[in-house]
């Protein structure tokens, strides 16, 4: 159980190895933590604490560090709220403005911010439609009872697939159920296209069964080729004087199909998520926590904002960082928008 006490020597212990990367021990945390407690009585809160889980050992006679568990504790219960300074948020605004209008321009500007802020790798994914919406539908005749059926959305991009239809067709015939359910489902999403009464023969129902898989497979491409900075940042922090950390990063901003599926867990509209150490799914991610909010235009389309470090970042910086970029970048989308 987590008492208050023991709360308070978490907080300290988290906050002290944040800042030094090296074990803390009790009697530091007996100088710092403000209760007054000899590091005798500390020792004994630290054991019950290691014994939960919260913080470890990693060497015989040294200081504790905390766990993937300890973070989550402390981001969740004991994390004080933190605000970027009004100089820093105007400076920030200041260089938005002065930055061209384009999105790529934008998003380069904020993942070059993030990382000389929080010294991390900073990632940014270009916006995308929250939910595909369907543009166009055509069919083309291959054979008598075959067709390619061609999608496309509101966004630009296109998917298509041959089927083989139930009655014979002809190209006559397909141009005018391509051009019946592009009039009765222009502009839907897929839940928009399934909730719909609108009566349909067989084989547009064939045709609609495929044209939904197709929507499917478009909401599962959620991320674009992102921005990256930040690499030299994080390269001079004491947990990459290790070769292996550093081997491991370098995989991760070259193997793009790691670094999506690191990117697609920004999933729903939640502003800030955090991934720690062993809760990323790769096991290799478990000596990093990622940082993720969405921003963009709210039930239209929107980007990931991402920072990913070791397990020892700031914390509160960096969720003050991640929320103000998010924000700012969402009024600039609107501002694009309108």
């Amino acid at each position: 159980m987590l008492t208050e006490r023991r709360g308070r020597i978490l907080q300290s212990l988290i906050q002290g190895y944040i800042a030094t990367a090296t074990p803390v021990s009790s009697a530091t945390i007996a100088r710092n933590c403000g209760l007054g407690l000899s590091p005798a009585t500390i020792r004994a809160e630290m054991a019950q604490l290691e014994e939960d889980g919260y913080i470890f050992q990693p060497h015989t006679s040294a200081g504790r560090v905390p766990s993937s568990l300890g973070y989550r504790c402390y981001v969740e219960v004991l994390l004080e709220a933190q605000e970027l300074t009004q100089e820093e948020q105007r400076l920030i605004r200041h260089q938005f403005y002065q930055a061209g209008k384009g999105i790529d321009e934008l998003m380069h500007l904020t993942a070059t911010i993030l990382s000389r802020m929080l010294h991390n790798v900073a990632i940014v994914t270009f916006p995308h439609l929250v939910e595909p919406q369907l543009k166009l539908v055509n069919l083309l005749s291959l054979r008598e009872f075959s067709a390619l059926l061609i999608l496309v959305f509101q966004n630009a991009s296109y998917r298509q697939q041959a089927l083989t239809l139930e009655e014979a067709a002809s190209q006559e015939d397909l141009s005018a159920i391509a051009n019946k359910l592009t009039h009765i489902h222009g502009g839907k999403t897929a839940s928009e296209i399934k909730a719909s009464k609108d009566a349909i023969s067989d084989v547009e129902q064939q045709v609609m069964r495929i044209v939904l898989e197709l929507f499917d497979a478009e909401s599962r491409e959620l991320v674009e080729e992102p921005y990256f900075d930040g690499l030299s940042q994080i390269m001079n922090q004491p947990e990459f004087a290790k070769g292996e950390n550093a081997r491991v990063l370098m995989e991760l901003i070259e193997e793009r199909s790691l670094l999506k599926a690191i990117l697609a867990q920004a999933i729903g509209n939640e502003r800030l998520r955090v991934i720690i150490g062993s809760e990323n799914p790769q096991s290799t991610m478990h000596e990093f926590s990622v940082v993720l909010s969405r921003y963009g235009l709210p039930e239209r389309e929107s980007g990931v904002i991402g920072v990913v470090g070791p397990t020892r970042m700031p914390y509160g910086r960096t969720f003050s960082a991640v929320r103000f970029l998010s924000g700012t970048m969402s009024e600039l989308l609107q501002e694009l928008h309108e």
